[in-house]
């Protein structure tokens, strides 16, 4: 288990795992990172990553909020990678991650993308969202915060869990264990972190209309690929459809089985499409 280390950039402190060495470096930002996670068997073998694994500004080891004023957190934790990698003299870096972590990545791609070298967002992608109101929507916000804090039967419920029909054994001592471990991640948690008062958009660009964020879409110049369970009701497949149709040069791969979340049941499958994609955009032909 990789230890976690703390990088303090003066008004927050990111907490991080760093697996693997060299300088093909991969980043990935999220609230958690369950064990064995794609990202982090990116930086093992037979991989040769350099993964950062850092956890997002408001949960774990890095800087809690306390602040209760709404902010667009999705800008302030791409912000918080864009100086983390500067932080650490990361040139430029791969990224990836799941669900809600694949926010950062999208918002270094609208406004950084000199920074990646490639990007695989993982079951999820960026969405614009017909009057999107103030109210929070970060993963994990509970309006009855006071009855959730350390009760092991409610968070339970609302703990990783994938209901999509299997009968894999392997598949579902995954989700098994993905659930428990889950279950534990949110008993630690405390109060503040169940409150991120995140107003951000979906849209991770500040898009007003969605002709506008097609528009910004159609002027990513990152290599991207959209991986995505086809079962997902989040990131429906006909969107991450539209959404690769739009990037030039992306690449939109689906698996009919899985849902969101496909990919913390299934890391092993996304850390080898990961890897296959990021090798085979060097010298890409667009």
């Amino acid at each position: 288990m990789p230890e976690i280390k703390i990088l303090d950039l003066g008004d927050v402190q990111l907490a991080y795992k760093e697996i693997g060495s060299g300088d093909k470096y991969l980043i990935s930002t999220q609230n958690f990172f369950l064990t064995d996670c794609h990202m982090e068997l990116l930086g093992k073998p037979p991989y040769d990553y350099h993964c950062f694994l850092v956890y997002m500004r408001g949960y774990g080891q890095s800087s809690h909020i306390t602040d209760p004023t709404p902010r667009d957190y999705n800008t302030i934790w791409g912000e918080d990678i864009i100086r983390f990698a500067e932080a650490l003299n990361i040139p430029s870096f791969y990224y990836t991650g799941v669900s809600h972590g694949n926010l950062a990545g999208w918002h270094i791609a609208f406004n950084r993308p000199e920074l990646l070298r490639a990007f695989a967002c993982v079951d999820g992608i960026a969405q614009y969202r017909e009057n999107q109101g103030p109210l929070p929507r970060t993963p994990g916000y509970y309006a009855d915060v006071d009855a959730m804090v350390g009760n092991y039967e409610k968070l339970e419920k609302t703990a990783w869990m994938e209901p999509w029909p299997t009968e894999n054994p392997q598949r579902l001592a995954r989700r098994a264990a993905n659930h428990a471990e889950h279950t534990q991640i949110l008993m630690g948690r405390k109060r503040e972190e169940f409150l991120i008062p995140n107003c951000g958009d979906m849209s991770c660009c500040g898009a007003k209309s969605a002709e506008e964020f097609y528009e910004k879409l159609s002027k990513i110049p990152v290599p991207t690929l959209i991986w995505e369970g086809g079962l997902d009701p989040l990131a429906k497949v006909e969107d991450a459809l539209k959404v690769a149709q739009t990037i030039p040069g992306a690449s939109l791969l689906t698996y009919q089985h899985l849902g969101h979340g496909g990919a913390d049941e299934c890391p092993e499958m996304a850390a080898r499409d990961c890897d296959r994609f990021f090798r085979d955009v060097e010298g890409r032909i667009l």
